[in-house]
Order: C-alpha cells, then structure tokens, then sequence
C-alpha cells in the first residue's frame, strides 16, 4: 500500500503568457470571479516565474505541452513526485480563499498513481506538510481522494471514480478553519469532503502557497494520460512578501514598527530609582484571532529604550479567546538607559511567525 506519509509532494508547472495576478476579487462560493486573482492555462507551452519546479527523480517528469501541464513516469520500486508549488504569491489564510483545478487521469494499474493539488505552508519541502486533493487509482481502484498531513500525522479518505476528467474545487472559510473540497462547487453546500481545523489551527498564520503534481509508486505513466489545466484562484488575498522593517532598539520609546497592536500593562507602573531590583513586568494582549502558535518565540521581545531583551517570557490563550504574553525586563538597563526622572512611555516589541510584528506602549513614571 502507498505510503501517504512519505510520498507526496507539490505541484503543477505553469506559464506566464498566460499566467497572471490578477485583481483581488470577493467571489461567494458557488461563483467564479470575472478577474481571478491568479490563474494559468497553459496555454504558451512553457513554464513562467508563478512557479518553481519540484521533482524526486528524472524517472517522474512534468511538462507544459499541448496546452496543459502534463506528467509522465517510468516504473519505479521508489515513490516519485513531479510538479510544482506557487513562487512569491503566497495566499493569506486570514481571509477566505477558494481555487479550482482541471485534472485528467486515465491510467488503470495494479500500482499507485495520484494526480494532485492543494496548499501547504513549506513551498520548500511541500511534502511536509499539506492539504490535498487529487484523483488517483491504486490496485486498479479509480478513486477520488483526499489528504491532509503533519509531519507523521495523517489523514486520508477516498470514494469510487468513474470518471477520467474532473474539475475540483478548494475552498476555505477562515472564521471556522475549514476546509470545503468539492467536485461541483465551492463552500459547504458543495462538499465532497470537509476538514476543521485544517490550516490555522495547526500551521498558524503561516502564508500557504499553492501545489499540484503527479505522484506515483512503481506505476507507468505515459505522455497524454496525466494532466491538469486551467487553474484559478478566484478568490483570496495574497501576502505582502517584502520583508517587515525589524526594529531599532535604539528608537526612542514608542516609536517602533507594530504591525498588530495589542493592549499593554506594565508593572510596577511607578519605578523607584533606589527601590530595588525586581523586574519589570509586561502584559501584552493580543487581538483575537491570533493562537499562541503564532507568535514566534524564538525571536526577541524588546523594550525600548533600554533595547534590553526579555528576561522571562510565556504565552498563553485566555479565557477571553485572546493570547496573552508576560516579559520580563531587567530593571538596571531601563533605569540606565533613562537617566532623568519623570513620565516615560515604554514599548514591547515582538515577531510573529508571520513575518509581522506585534506590539503595545504605556506611560510609566520613574521617581
């Protein structure tokens, strides 16, 4: 039997001629935008700078030829993957997202073949992670299928398919975390298959890029049996990619970049001079929406003036539904980086694993 956990991976090529990104577009499930935010058809024969290639083995090859992106395999004692994965669009998964796909798959074989796409959150190592949906036919099994994987965590179903050429949808509802996979339709009146909890809830914020491809297990492939055309992504927001600008934790209090803002208390809220050496202690109140595995805790929190870095830090989801952060700071380097006494406005910096930044300012008082 196929191993799911190891053997799948990314995606379809594609070409530029008549690859674009387009106009962001609100399209309700069920309809197609007039100017999808991405597609490509193919139609130039040739792969363009939407995509990079991915491919396992030379034995597993992908091809833009005829007017469509087609696969072709030799018989193999290992598993193989040719395809594709989204460069430099990134799709936000804070906002709803909904794609569509053409696929052709006629073979009819002992061993394993599957014609595939999705998203996935590592357009680098796309096999690690994902959310996928193809047709494929195993044991001379023609099936629909579906897939969701996390490192060795799996999930797969399948159902009968008598038919060689489909088109499937992809959709998401980001308020839910939920994923819709139709073969007539988008959102949930059209599902096939639904998984909660599929994108957010395990990858976090994390921008997810699109993926299609062949993936085999000893089948032959021959040119003209596999092959997918006209995808669309006709609805969804694509991530701004240029990076954030990082703080300076030489910028006087209050003055850094926050992309997320988010509620402050500080304590002690009045700082004795020569009153001891307890920490100062941060409470950050992130908005709703976020989850503690958004924020990435292997970059710095920093208080500005003091550029000092936190000392202790713990993030945790409260009963409000908001994450919570507590940091410490060391006392001596605020009190040295602000030698007079009086009203100062102190800032907490952090990152997220988005790329954002997030952070709060408040007023305290040195005597």
């Amino acid at each position: 039997m196929r191993n799911l956990i190891r053997y799948i991976v990314a995606a379809v090529s594609v070409g530029m001629a008549t690859g674009h990104l387009g106009i962001l577009q609100s399209v309700a499930w069920g309809q197609s935008a007039g100017q999808p935010v991405v597609q490509d058809n193919f139609d130039d024969n040739k792969k363009g700078t939407l995509w990079k290639a991915y491919a396992d083995s030379p034995d597993c090859q992908v091809k833009e030829i005829n007017k469509r992106l087609e696969f072709t395999a030799k018989a193999s004692e290992n598993p193989m993957f040719a395809g594709y994965v989204a460069d430099k669009w990134p799709i936000d998964p804070n906002h709803d997202f909904a794609m569509k796909l053409d696929l052709n798959y006629d073979p009819v074989t002992m061993n394993g073949g599957w014609l595939t796409f999705g998203v996935t959150p590592n357009n680098t190592e796309p096999r690690k992670q994902y959310v996928s949906f193809g047709i494929s036919c195993v044991s001379l099994f023609r099936s629909f299928w579906r897939e969701w994987k996390e490192g060795y965590e799996v999930r797969w179903t399948f159902e009968y398919r008598g038919v060689d050429k489909t088109t499937l949808y992809l959709s998401y509802d980001a308020a839910s975390d939920t994923v819709y996979m139709g073969r007539t339709g988008y959102g949930p009146e059209n599902a096939w298959e639904v998984l909660p909890d599929s994108i957010r809830g395990r990858w976090g914020r994390k921008p997810i890029y699109v993926f299609m491809g062949l993936a085999t297990e000893g089948a032959t492939v021959d040119a003209g049996h596999a092959f997918v055309d006209n995808f669309a992504l006709e609805k969804g927001v694509l991530v701004n990619t240029a990076p954030p600008k990082p703080p300076d934790p030489n910028t006087p209090g209050g003055d850094q970049h926050v992309d997320v803002a988010a509620d402050i208390s500080i304590l002690p809220s009045v700082v004795k001079r020569y009153g001891g050496a307890e920490p100062i202690t941060v409470f950050l109140s992130l908005p709703k929406g976020l989850f503690p595995v958004d924020v990435d805790e292997t970059q710095p929190l920093l208080l500005t003036p003091s550029g000092a870095q936190a000392t202790k830090r713990t993030t945790f989801l409260w009963l409000t539904g908001q994450v919570i952060t507590i940091a410490s700071f060391d006392r001596a380097k605020l009190l040295e980086a602000v030698p007079a006494n009086g009203n100062v406005v102190l800032q907490v910096t952090g990152r997220l694993k988005d790329g954002r930044h997030f952070g709060g300012a408040g007023t305290i008082k040195i005597e």
